[in-house]
């Protein structure tokens, strides 16, 4: 395949503008991301229900299996929810499927909501953007309480540099950062596995996703989501392949550049 039959982001633009146009049901029976777009167009990208919780529970259960979560986890969620985002949403389904408790507080409850919460349930892994993790480990760092832990931290949305790993390390007492990746269109496909923690390289179920890097850029193919498929979706991100066994059922991936 030549580069002309990869699909950009203003090429799906333009494809969903079309389907609108024609498809009098294509806003029925349908799950709706929203993502910023290219050149700051407002993308609502839509698929079917019950393959994008088959994309949830493939990934769910890989990370199962390599420990990246138990039943026994009780999951602080700060991730955000509002305006059609759906971080919240995904990380909630995560833990339900996994058959762990999770805390959904969200990005816009009070620290000191947070705090109570953190010391009532005592959860083990905390979950959010980096920026909100910041905004509690500000407001922990100046109460007099004891100390608090947690044992991972899941993050996404945006990177976690150096910087914010070691305050993290200070403050939280982690020093297990397990990073999720996707986009709207795609859908979540990605997480690190722990022996991974602190550098920028994925898990993906190859069952889920099928990745081509032409020209350092990530080409992802969704093969479970099959109404308004994804085929040869150029991400906008740059990576490349970290050798595994070929006969594994899933890839390893490192990110070199993620748009926010």
């Amino acid at each position: 395949m030549n580069d002309g039959s990869i699909l950009t982001k203003e090429k799906l633009h333009e494809q969903l503008i079309e389907l609108k146009s024609i498809d009098k049901q294509w806003n029925q029976s349908v799950y709706i991301s929203s993502s910023g777009g290219s050149g700051g167009k407002r993308l609502f990208f839509a698929t079917d229900i019950k393959q994008n919780l088959l994309q949830r529970q493939i990934l769910v259960d890989m990370m199962l299996e390599q420990n990246i979560i138990s039943h026994n986890d009780i999951c602080l969620n700060l991730f955000h929810s509002n305006n059609i985002y759906r971080s919240f949403e995904i990380f909630n389904d995560f833990c339900s499927m996994a058959n762990c408790t999770t805390l959904p507080m969200g990005d816009d409850a009070n620290d000191e909501d947070i705090l109570k919460i953190i010391e009532y349930f005592k959860p083990n892994i905390l979950m959010g953007p980096p920026y909100r993790l910041m905004q509690l480990a500000f407001f922990i760092e100046k109460q007099s309480k004891k100390e608090i832990k947690f044992e991972k931290i899941y993050f996404a949305c945006e990177s976690l540099d150096e910087n914010k790993q070691r305050f993290f390390k200070r403050i939280f007492h982690c020093s297990l950062y397990i990073g999720f990746y996707g986009s709207a269109e795609v859908g979540v496909f990605a997480c690190q596995l722990p022996k991974y923690s602190s550098t920028k390289i994925y898990l993906y179920p190859k069952e889920l996703v099928h990745i081509e890097i032409i020209n350092s850029k990530i080409i992802v193919t969704n093969l479970i989501r099959k109404r308004n498929q994804l085929i040869r979706f150029d991400t906008g991100d740059l990576g490349q392949f970290i050798s595994n066994n070929k006969h594994d059922k899933y890839g390893l991936i490192e990110i070199f550049h993620s748009q926010p």
